[in-house]
């Protein structure tokens, strides 16, 4: 029994092992090209910096990601001997110093952008049990063109995506759990805490808790009072503000010198920071409220979506799911060809899970109108877990009224992978189990086809030069916005 757990425990390994290594070479090799900046890492770094000369300064995002981009330069320091002076004076960074260089602000959002696969990979096994079928499906990420182009940047996705998925990974553990304590549900608390704690956004993880009380209910076959559930919750609560507290503490301690800019800072807010007790826990409330009132009034001055403004780079949430609107980062004109750093979605992805939402939500409507025999309840429940998130965070989406953007889509976007991969096992049950080699060779052309669209539309991921004729041949749609430079 030992030896058999020890060599399932080597073939796993192996398999995440490879996962990393294609990881690296589609998320992490020659991030820091082009040296150039993009998107949000105008706002993203100089918050960083401000970080590293311990500056203060509020932002609509809490702080953790951009914690962790100050880490990444502070650890490389490739920039020393370049003034950055002007960085702390502004929250957009309008010029970069020459031979400024971006291997630090980027090197821990690439860095989770990659290990992520591998929780995406231990994911998918943990839901199936089915190695080679679990290292198939992670092509899902792994080619995911939008993705690791927002991944090899200072910008805040990946390093909240490498936690979502560590809360999505320690679910799936509990999901399976019979008997679980409090300190499981204190963890699943801290996670969800840490992808809050890069974008507020990440809340929406909160919903783990309640579906996996109710599989417990279902599970075990027993009602169990209120009391236990709010106490179960709250536990799950108090992980998620502890590290709000751990994080913000982190913060104001080490951005403790008022700057130029008061961010509308409280009076009794300066006098705490000009009589160097940041530190002080007694003083973290005042500070505390101040960041979380400015994060309030920040977002009612982020303009609304305009589809009639002429350089409007924002959609509807209605419109992610098939790729609208692609947004052109940056671009490099040389030798008659044109580079394009392009949010560029993988249509083999995105549009199978287009497919695959649309077949689980007629599933689950069919098992509760229709009462359809269900041949699987534990898969079941997770297909109706994941779709539950999805169609919960897509409404949250729908019901903002600031502008918002084609990567917002993410999370929803993983969430439909998730219930895309659970669907294909629940459908294929049987011949999943007895191998059957038409299916896996069906698996297999359909991941080629993935892959196959990763290298089509790479060009527009990693900065590599096109004619015009070359881009025209990847404008496939019109509702993708794909304006060629002429």
């Amino acid at each position: 029994m030992i030896n058999k757990i020890s060599s399932e425990h080597k073939e796993l390994l192996t398999y995440v092992f490879a996962v990393l290594i294609i990881a690296a070479s589609t998320y992490v090799f020659n991030y820091y090209n082009p040296a150039s900046v993009f998107w949000d890492e105008n706002y993203h770094i100089a918050s960083a910096q401000k970080y590293l000369d311990g500056i203060m300064y509020m932002e609509p995002h809490p702080p953790l990601g951009k914690l962790f981009i100050a880490l990444g330069e502070l650890i490389l320091h490739p920039n020393e001997g370049i003034d950055t002076a002007y960085f702390l004076n502004t929250d957009y960074i309008k010029k970069f110093p020459e031979g400024y260089s971006f291997i630090g602000m980027r090197l821990f959002p690439t860095l989770f952008g990659g290990a992520s696969a591998a929780l995406f990979f231990l994911i998918l096994y943990r839901f199936s049990r089915q190695m080679q079928l679990s290292f198939l499906f992670t092509a899902f990420y792994l080619f995911a063109n939008a993705f690791i182009l927002q991944s090899r940047s200072a910008m805040l996705e990946s390093t909240q995506m490498f936690f979502i998925f560590g809360a999505i990974l320690w679910f799936a553990i509990l999901f399976d759990k019979e008997r679980k304590l409090y300190r499981d549900y204190f963890i699943l608390g801290l996670l969800v805490g840490l992808a809050t704690a890069v974008k507020l956004n990440g809340l929406i993880l909160i919903l783990l808790y309640p579906f996996l009380y109710f599989y417990r209910l279902e599970a075990l076959g027993v009602l169990l009072h209120v009391k236990q559930f709010i106490m179960q919750g709250l536990t799950v609560v108090a992980g998620l503000i502890t590290v709000f507290i751990v994080v913000f503490y982190i913060h104001f301690t080490v951005a403790d010198t008022l700057g130029v800019k008061s961010y509308k800072a409280s009076a009794e807010y300066k006098e705490i920071i000009k009589e160097g007790t940041t530190t002080n826990p007694l003083n973290f409330p005042v500070m505390m409220m101040d960041n979380l009132k400015y994060i309030k009034e920040y977002s009612k001055t982020v303009p609304r979506y305009n589809p009639c403004k002429k350089l409007e780079n924002g959609s509807l949430a209605t419109t992610w799911p098939f790729g609208n609107k692609s947004i052109n980062y940056r671009w490099g004109k040389k030798d008659g060809k044109v580079s394009y750093l392009y949010l560029q979605i993988n249509p083999m992805i995105w549009f199978s899970v287009v497919a695959a939402m649309i077949m689980a939500f007629a599933m689950i409507i069919s098992k509760f109108i229709f009462g359809l025999h269900v041949k699987d309840k534990r898969l079941f429940y997770l297909i109706s877990t994941f779709s539950g998130m999805y169609a919960s965070y897509m409404i949250t989406m729908f019901n903002i009224e600031r502008v918002m953007y084609l990567y917002h889509y993410f999370i929803a976007l993983f969430f439909g992978v998730f219930v895309l991969f659970l669907l294909f096992n629940y459908l294929f049950k049987e011949a999943i189990e007895k191998e059957n080699k038409i299916l896996y060779t069906a698996v297999i052309i359909l991941v080629l086809e993935v892959i196959y669209c990763y290298y089509y539309f790479a060009p527009f991921t990693y900065f590599k030069p096109l004619t015009t004729m070359e881009f025209f041949d990847r404008q496939w749609f019109d509702f993708w916005k794909l304006k060629p430079i002429l």
